[in-house]
């Protein structure tokens, strides 16, 4: 029994000392250490990305497990400055993060994890990486976004490159004529009001302004200016009794929901892109983050110089 526990002992000596071998230190990062597990591990999900595109020669092999150790260098480097600036993400702060993406998602939080197993990936993981992703943001925000400027010539530059994103949709203003029509009507009453329509459209095709023509119809009939509106949003029967019509011209009699009526169009406004504050803004907070982005990879070679950085492989 003795002979047995020696035994044993023994060997737990021996594999604790072999894989303390196996983990090496491939770089020190000031005073933090990278070590071989971690960047195998890194390399492993590299490698799968990249196994699905192409296959990898020893020298892209190299040149990916090279890639891979500088990306976690930088990660270390970016961990170390937010550590030296104190910057936090609260508890309150991650689950209000979390609700915005179930809100986005129009998912519950049972649906959320649900999905995310499916992904290969626990929720506990995922907690974990929001919570890093946020923590980066607040870095940028600090070290780099409160620094970004975009010009009005930037924005105007930007604008015209993608002012096909910032049409408008075309609207119209239609004036509406229309005689109601009882439930049990029968045919000849209708074709009656068909013929009254007729003679009011024929009024304003000649040129009488809409207001006065309806006007002098009295209680004759029902109508008014509708205003403006966004064309393809109408009532599917209206628009095609409308369609192509240009200012001034009038539809032929439409039988719509209980009436006979004509609509005149009084106005239309094409499509067009306008540069306006809103849309201003919208584009100054795109280029911010582009800006940002661009900065903070330059950032991130400047906090590199100033680093003790020691590549051991």
């Amino acid at each position: 029994m003795k002979k047995l526990f020696l035994f044993t002992l023994l060997f737990l000596c021996t594999t604790t000392v072999n894989a303390a071998m196996l983990i090496k230190t491939v770089a020190m990062v000031n005073n933090d250490a990278v070590t071989s597990y971690q960047l195998d591990k890194k390399m492993a999900t590299a490698m799968a990305l990249e196994t699905n595109r192409r296959q990898l020669s020893l020298e892209d092999h190299s040149a990916l497990r090279t890639e891979v150790l500088n990306s976690m260098i930088e990660d270390l480097l970016v961990e170390q400055r937010i550590q030296e600036l104190g910057l936090s993400v609260s508890d309150q702060d991650l689950e209000s993060a979390i609700e915005d993406v179930q809100r986005q998602n129009k998912l519950t939080s049972e649906q959320l994890k649900t999905a995310l197993q499916a992904q290969g990936t626990s929720y506990a993981d995922y907690r974990k990486d929001l919570r890093k992703e946020i923590l980066r943001y607040k870095l940028i925000a600090r070290e780099v976004r409160s620094k970004v400027e975009v010009t009005k010539a930037e924005i105007r530059a930007y604008f015209s490159a993608h002012e096909a994103d910032y049409m408008t949709e075309p609207t119209l203003r239609l004036g509406r004529i229309s005689y109601p029509v009882a439930s049990d009507a029968d045919i000849k009453i209708k074709e009656q009001l068909t013929q009254q329509v007729q003679i009011v459209r024929q009024q304003l095709l000649g040129g009488k302004p809409f207001d006065e023509v309806l006007s002098s119809l009295g209680g004759e009939a029902e109508g008014g200016d509708m205003g403006t509106m966004v064309e393809k949003e109408l009532n599917l029967e209206l628009h095609q009794g409308i369609v192509g019509l240009k200012i001034g011209e009038v539809s032929e009699p439409l039988e719509i929901q209980g009436s006979i009526f004509i609509c005149q169009v009084l106005d239309r406004t094409p499509a067009k892109a306008e540069l306006n504050e809103d849309i201003s803004i919208a584009i100054e907070n795109i280029l911010a983050a582009q800006n940002s982005e661009k900065r903070f990879s330059e950032w991130k070679k400047e906090l590199r110089k100033d680093a003790i950085v020691d590549i051991r492989i």
